[in-house]
């Protein structure tokens, strides 16, 4: 008899036989429960963060082993959601993207060196941003407000006590398409282990 977590786990391999990348990152990150959250906590994170940032609560997500209850990153790829993991919540929207972005040129061009630019970079172009890639500095208020934020909500214990951290995405696309590429790899996982087996 497998338990909840196994369950869960047994399912999504099962889902990589049969669904593309897109409709599995719909079906288990985009859509249905927080597996490590109840569904009271879940609507409570989601309207918090939409409140602080004045978004609506669909404009965001918890992504990563909070949402699935395993990891699917390549070098973490099934492990459990533990103790150490954090919470990572995906912001979704292109105008509040878009006020990042204005601080992100005027910074580039007016600012001092930013040592972690070509990181920032990396993730920027792929459509989102990591506010621990910008640059410490007076002309970054939103990163000083979204640290403090998240650090508030992580020190309340409301949400089991785990480190909640947070990333912005332009929009719905580049979300998807960044998680795809995670599921992808799972894919190619199980491809390459079910060639393996056949061959043997």
């Amino acid at each position: 008899m497998l338990d909840a977590a196994e369950k869960r786990l047994y399912e999504f391999k099962e889902d990589l036989g049969f669904l593309s990348p897109i409709q599995i990152v719909r079906k288990h990150i985009i859509f249905g429960e927080c597996c490590m959250l109840s569904q009271r906590e879940y609507f409570d994170l989601r309207s918090e963060v939409a409140d602080h940032f004045g978004l609506h609560p669909n404009e965001v997500l918890v992504v990563g082993s909070t949402k699935l209850g395993f990891s699917v990153a390549p070098n973490k790829r099934y492990r459990p959601f533990r103790d150490t993991s954090d919470i990572d919540v995906a912001l979704v929207s292109s105008t509040l993207f878009d006020e990042f972005w204005k601080e992100v040129f005027r910074y580039r061009y007016e600012g001092p060196y930013w040592p972690e630019y070509k990181d920032f970079v990396h993730y920027f172009f792929r459509g989102w941003i990591r506010p621990d890639k910008l640059p410490q500095s007076a002309m970054f208020s939103f990163r000083e407000n979204w640290w403090n934020f998240f650090q508030t909500i992580t020190n309340s214990g409301r949400y089991g006590g785990y480190n909640i951290r947070g990333g912005l995405y332009k929009s719905l696309f580049f979300l998807q398409n960044y998680q795809k590429i995670c599921i992808q790899a799972c894919i190619n996982n199980l491809e390459e282990n079910n060639a393996d087996i056949s061959n043997e």
